[in-house]
């Protein structure tokens, strides 16, 4: 007797990524961080429903923006070995629409606040049929470690 299966998409499943995304987007005002030295003490999670295929982030305040992988805030607030991206603040010189679009499969960024303004974003995330669950944790080099580590787990 033949034993049938719901068929559930994984990370390999290439089809989820070729087509168009679901549409999710959100947004958020960070409290200011208290120190205007790019120390990062207002951190947000996002946390996306499904795996990601694309994110874009928008700042729509007059400070930067930190986006990271990893919560793994060390000594002072900052990032761990600085893997991060900035995101300059609106209308400054070279980013005038300060957005950051990144190719990324992922179930979760992080958004800190560099600065001792409020920080509002927006984000707009493609999303992919495959359930958060399947997505492993993003550690190593370039993502949580310290410089000059090589070490990539998946």
């Amino acid at each position: 007797m033949a034993v049938f299966e719901q068929y559930a998409p994984g990370l390999g499943s290439v089809g989820n990524y070729q087509v168009s995304g679901t549409p999710w987007i959100t947004g958020s005002i960070l409290a200011a961080s208290g120190n205007a030295n790019g120390i990062n003490t207002s951190t947000q999670r996002i946390q996306f429903p499904f795996v990601t295929k694309e994110i874009t982030i928008a700042n729509l305040g007059t400070g930067e923006l930190n986006v990271h992988l990893d919560s793994g805030l060390g000594v002072n607030g900052t990032n761990t070995g600085n893997h991060m991206f900035i995101i300059p603040h609106s209308g400054s010189t070279g980013s005038p629409l300060s957005r950051m679009t990144f190719d990324i499969k992922t179930k979760e960024i992080y958004i800190s606040n560099r600065h001792s303004v409020v920080a509002p974003f927006a984000i707009y995330a493609s999303l992919t049929r495959i359930d958060r669950k399947h997505m492993f944790e993003l550690t190593g080099s370039g993502v949580n470690s310290e410089p000059g580590d090589t070490a990539i787990t998946p």
